[in-house]
């Protein structure tokens, strides 16, 4: 490759099989002769309307006309793009300069979701820089993002010796089956619906004309039957040889935390789970005991969200329990981009001698036919 044409070299290995919509995907990007990106720009610093250029030196505006001509002659990043299907488009952004104070000596690499036709997507990415013998070097994995139309994806890897700098990236996305298509941002649907949230739950905290009591313990939680009715299918269930009475029903709920219990109540009332975090893998239990799927996947991906080495197992393990396919299949494959790490945990163990289901989904994502 030519000087001239430095940094266009792409190729890409697409699998478009799936299993449960995740989809996997594995770029190799080569940017050739990188001393020629090494060139620092130092602004003059010349003072103009009492303002410093280098204090400021990045926004080309701010420049005096003699430094603006000097950057503008220098590289120090480059863009790939990727199209992983007809529907998304991402770019992975390449800086061999400091991009920040603190990214001196490193390269910075920046992923964005540029076009999708869903709501959001998440994603697992790992980024490696190859060495001279093809052996990945510098790995580094990124944990559950879910981007929109204005998140960045932020990591460094460290720059090799020698003129050629190869990165591989591979990706496994998941793509919200909600279509944002036909809502324009005109559309005053967040205000309206927010004042609906609001109403729904002051009619919980009120307790006007409840007609059915949970009971947590010796604590109570006051409900309307109508309402669990439409949410549950398990509480349509439970209710349905009851709506047309005049006494009060109860439900008792012993095998849940009062805390866990009126968080999901809020949910039925608001489709809100503030807490969430807090109690993401009993939300999961309690989410998939009463048949709340919408509570179930806000639990998966507040647990998504902190996914890591230490806890992957429990969550694995958790997920099988409690059907939770996403968060299965997300933490499958983040053991298998951080195999090394995960089978030196306390829980890996248990996972190798009483899941053999999942060791053997886990290897099929090894061997690449997940």
């Amino acid at each position: 490759m030519g000087s001239e044409n430095l940094a266009d070299s792409k190729n890409s290995n697409f699998d478009c099989s799936t299993r449960n919509n995740v989809k996997r995907a594995n770029f190799t990007c080569i940017i050739e002769n990188i001393s020629n990106y090494e060139i620092i720009f130092k602004p003059c610093g010349r003072r103009i309307s009492n303002e410093l250029y280098s204090n400021s030196y990045r926004e080309s505006n701010k420049l005096c006309p003699g430094c603006r001509v000097k950057k503008s002659k220098i590289k120090d990043s480059h863009t790939f793009n990727f199209e992983l299907d007809s529907n998304i488009k991402l770019s992975l952004d390449v800086y061999i300069n400091a991009h920040d104070p603190g990214s001196k000596d490193y390269v910075s690499l920046f992923l964005r979701f540029n076009e999708f036709s869903c709501l959001k997507i998440l994603a697992l990415c790992k980024f490696s820089v190859s060495r001279i013998d093809g052996k990945e070097e510098y790995k580094s994995v990124v944990g559950l993002e879910k981007f929109d139309a204005n998140k960045k994806s932020f990591l460094k890897s460290k720059l090799l010796p020698g003129n050629r700098l190869t990165i591989f990236f591979e990706i496994f996305y998941l793509c919200d089956n909600i279509n944002t298509y036909g809502l324009s941002n005109a559309t005053p649907i967040e205000e309206t619906l927010n004042m609906f949230l609001v109403d729904m739950s002051r009619m919980l905290n009120s307790s006007r004309y409840c007609d059915c009591m949970i009971i947590v313990g010796n604590q109570k939680i006051k409900v309307h039957k109508c309402i669990l009715d439409a949410r549950s299918e398990v509480f349509h269930s439970m209710l349905k040889y009851k709506l047309t009475g005049f006494q009060e029903d109860i439900i008792e709920m012993s095998e849940f935390r009062l805390e866990v219990v009126k968080e999901m109540v809020n949910y039925i009332y608001t489709g809100k789970s503030p807490r969430i975090d807090e109690m993401a893998i009993e939300m999961v239990e309690i989410a998939e005991k009463y048949k709340l799927e919408g509570l179930k996947l806000i639990a998966t991906e507040s647990l998504l969200n902190s996914l890591n080495v230490v806890n992957v197992c429990e969550y694995l393990e958790k997920s099988d329990i409690y059907s939770a396919e996403i968060l299965k299949e997300f933490a499958i494959r983040y053991i298998y981009l951080n195999g090394k790490e995960v089978v030196k945990s306390e829980n890996w163990s248990r996972i190798v001698f009483c899941y053999p289901l999942l060791m053997a989904r886990i290897f099929d994502v090894m061997v690449n036919i997940d």
